[in-house]
């Protein structure tokens, strides 16, 4: 393998231009991306039931793990650089295919074509974090840019909701939606091209397909905490609304006000934590932070009772999915991170579809405390799993700095 011409060694400088760049470029991205949870008023107007909406989304999930094989070796194959440009183009092509889709079953296509875009440019993104990032803080950069996506997540719905707000049906709402989040990832496109990300080519005789790579390196527990990751992320995004209703709540704004900016605000201040502890440390605390709060979700009586909850899960957002991407990456060769990296992005999504389906047949049999404390439970194990399985995880912490 070598370093490519086209990219830039890697500077000791982590918030550098590159950073940034690539940092608006994510955030423009999630936003446009996520303004996608309004879909489901547009398939309510092309005559898609309750049924057929949820068809549409679990389609679109198949479809991404179904093509996180190949997104993996076309990574390590063809750079990050260009994978990233053809999923950004991707996405944009797809929602603009939007406006000129009546039939749901043309919609449901390219749902799918947008999810492979964003799994496509997701993993491409968590590839070139690490590749631009100084020797040693490549955790520390995918949790930093990490914040970019956390900010579109935010932004996109609040956009949407402003352009339904605004606009009646009568007057092109959905003309305006869709172009508005087309334009930004168009702008997510244009600083995309700016990136210039150190690549690593692999010669021909050490390219194999993606399942070869992964049985001969054999990345390990990581996957566990993929999985349990997923299933417990499963709550705030699917759940909560559904349990706020049971409840009698007044909605998940309460929610989301304490869990969003827990985890952006931990995030900046505690980003060199894993230099002192570690990062299986860290990925540790996140993961426990979950279960935590699902038992504390259990207790809730009143809206501002989910303040806490929010605040412990928020928590665990913060010190997971980097530090459990950057473990899983590193468990296999720098030629093939690209594989490592869709490897556990394909495990997400299957805990995410397991979740979804388990849960909520748990939540519909038993309730959701029920199902809260079975999935902690679970969650718990998994955890316990993983330490158990990891040497010198309890030796003391100067050893572990230094050589996690």
């Amino acid at each position: 393998m070598n370093i490519s011409q086209s990219g830039e060694t890697p500077s000791e400088q982590l918030y550098g231009r590159p950073f940034f760049i690539f940092f608006i470029a994510l955030l423009c991205y999630m936003g446009g991306s996520s303004m996608l949870v309004h879909l489901r008023k547009y398939l309510t107007t092309a005559g898609g039931s309750v049924s057929t909406i949820s068809w549409v989304f679990g389609i679109g999930m198949v479809g991404s793990i179904v093509t996180r094989p190949y997104v993996g070796t076309s990574i390590d194959r063809f750079g990050c650089s260009r994978i990233l440009k053809m999923a950004t183009l991707l996405g944009t092509l797809s929602i603009v295919g939007f406006l000129i889709s009546s039939n749901l079953w043309l919609i449901c296509s390219l749902r799918v074509i947008f999810q492979l875009s964003q799994a496509t440019f997701l993993a491409a993104g968590a590839v070139a974090a690490a590749r631009i990032a100084p020797k040693g803080r490549s955790a520390e950069c995918l949790a930093m840019l990490g914040l970019g996506g956390l900010l579109g997540l935010m932004t996109g719905p609040m956009i949407g909701d402003l352009i339904f707000s605004i606009y009646a049906e009568s007057d092109g709402r959905f003309l305006v939606f869709f172009l508005t989040a087309a334009t930004m990832m168009l702008v997510s496109l244009m600083f995309v091209s700016c990136v210039k990300v150190p690549e690593i080519t692999q010669a021909d005789r050490h390219r194999h397909n993606f399942f070869a790579v992964v049985m001969r390196h054999k990345p390990g527990p990581i996957v566990i905490m993929a999985f349990c990751l997923a299933m417990a992320q499963t709550i705030p995004v699917m759940f909560i609304e559904g349990f706020a209703h049971t409840r009698n709540l007044d909605g998940v704004t309460m929610f989301f006000l304490a869990y969003s900016p827990t985890a952006i605000i931990l995030r900046v201040l505690l980003r060199r934590l894993p230099a002192y502890i570690g990062r299986r440390r860290t990925l540790l605390l996140g993961m426990t932070a979950y279960p935590i709060g699902m038992f504390l979700l259990t207790r809730v009586q009143g809206t501002s009772g989910l303040i806490l909850p929010a605040i412990v899960m928020g928590f665990g957002h913060c010190f997971t999915y980097p530090f459990l991407v950057d473990l899983a990456a590193e468990s296999m060769p720098p030629q093939h991170r690209g594989v490592a990296t869709a490897l556990i992005l394909g495990v997400l999504d299957f805990g995410f579809l397991s979740g979804f389906i388990s849960i909520g047949m748990l939540t519909k049999w038993h309730g959701f405390d029920v199902s809260l404390r079975i999935v902690a439970a679970t969650v718990m194990t998994g955890v316990a799993a993983y330490a158990w399985t990891q040497r010198g995880l309890f030796q003391p912490l100067r050893p572990l700095a230094e050589s996690d």
